[in-house]
């Protein structure tokens, strides 16, 4: 199986020695729970995407230090992507920026919180039981590092998870899409460094409290990267 990684930003320069870059994530995380599949990666920031959209048989968007109203060609033409993927309803994973950015495209809405930054983990709590994810999981953690979230459903998505600070945490579109805020493919050690890089910008509250949330508490990365593994498998299983 392959799989596009449509890449929407870069790991800052200052980082990049220590952590490798975005889509090193992404290959990590891949090969961790499921070394056959291979990854494309997509620079759509430098306009870079499939020659073909039956090259891969699902694709995922990446998280973004942009903000999907930002009125910039690149966003502009990843959005009429989106729409293209929707309709051909192709398998297609939103995380972080690709999570609001599907939201936004749809019908949905997407803006700073109100509630400012969310840096840490947050645990989500499950609103419905999907086939990609397994029934005995009552919740689980993800790391997150934003201002921006969902602040209105699609028309057509199920709401399928919550965080104390994102109410829309995690939602499906039909069998098609699946999308989430948190991000299975970062280190703690990186949302962490990111966090330092911005102290100033989050202020000593928050950054306080995300380091101390970030040194006690553990992400369930693999377990997330495992559905998106299902979600992917069992969309092309059934020859979709």
């Amino acid at each position: 199986m392959k799989i596009g990684i449509l890449l929407t930003d870069h790991v800052m320069d200052e980082l990049k020695a220590k952590h490798g870059d975005m889509d090193d994530f992404y290959k990590y995380i891949f090969n961790k729970v499921d070394p056959t599949i291979k990854l494309e990666i997509f620079d759509v920031v430098e306009g870079i995407y499939p020659k073909d959209i039956e090259e891969c048989q699902g694709y995922l968007i990446t998280g973004s230090r942009f903000s999907v109203y930002d009125e910039v060609d690149w966003i502009k033409r990843l959005k009429r992507f989106v729409l293209e993927l929707h309709q051909l309803k192709k398998p297609l994973i939103g995380v972080c920026f690709g999570h609001q950015l599907i939201a936004q495209v749809l019908g949905g809405e997407a803006k700073e919180a109100e509630s400012g930054w969310t840096v840490g983990n947050q645990t989500y709590n499950f609103a419905e039981n999907l086939p990609w994810i397994k029934k005995d999981i009552s919740s689980v953690k993800l790391l997150h590092s934003h201002k921006d979230q969902v602040t209105q459903l699609p028309p057509s998505a199920k709401l399928i998870a919550s965080t104390e600070k994102v109410p829309i945490a995690m939602f499906c579109i039909e069998n098609h899409i699946f999308s989430h805020q948190g991000h299975p493919e970062f280190t703690p050690d990186y949302v962490l460094d990111v966090a330092t890089m911005r102290r100033e910008v989050l202020g000593g509250e928050v950054y306080r409290a995300a380091v101390d949330n970030l040194k006690k508490q553990t992400p369930d990365n693999e377990t997330v990267a495992k559905w998106w593994v299902n979600f992917f498998r069992s969309k092309t299983q059934q020859g979709d």
